[in-house]
């Protein structure tokens, strides 16, 4: 039998949907891109009229880990602490780098995006907060550990 509109069925009643946004982990990503762009530019255009936290994919495991063993079921937003535009997530980037590149701040007009982005995005933790008081760390100390472990294992 289908369920009715917005209810899960039965059978579906135990899961985790974590949303999350702003992701960095292994493979492609905002974080390595900069950082390949910084190698032969020293300045660089990024949008300042978006925001977001940042999240890296180490602490979404944790909070992850912090839920597996758990009935806590349910639908949780999921992002490290804190909210920035693109161009302050870059020029953190390159602060932590030791890179001199200018951001070049453009609104989302200016920059030719494949996709329409929102300039809001920011997701609020509270199921986490609330079902077991897991706290994503701040997007600042995510990002730089983070860089300490590309570093490491480049």
């Amino acid at each position: 039998s289908v369920p009715a509109s917005g209810s899960m069925p039965k059978n579906s009643s135990k899961y985790f949907i974590i949303r999350t946004a702003w992701l960095y982990g292994d493979g492609k990503n905002f974080v390595k891109t900069m950082l390949r762009l910084a190698e032969d530019r020293d300045e660089i255009g990024v949008v300042y009229d978006q925001v977001g936290s940042p999240t890296s994919t180490f602490e979404l495991a944790k909070a992850m880990d912090s839920i597996l063993f758990t009935e806590n079921y349910g639908t949780f937003h999921g992002t490290c602490e804190g909210i920035c535009s693109w161009a302050d997530f870059a020029e953190e980037i390159f602060k932590l780098a030791g890179k001199n590149v200018k951001v070049n701040r453009l609104t989302s007009d200016q920059y030719a995006a494949k996709a329409k982005r929102p300039a809001y995005s920011v997701l609020d933790n509270y199921m986490f907060r609330l079902t077991n008081g897991f706290m994503f760390a701040d997007w600042h100390d995510a990002l730089k550990e983070y860089m300490e472990w590309l570093e490491k294992n480049a």
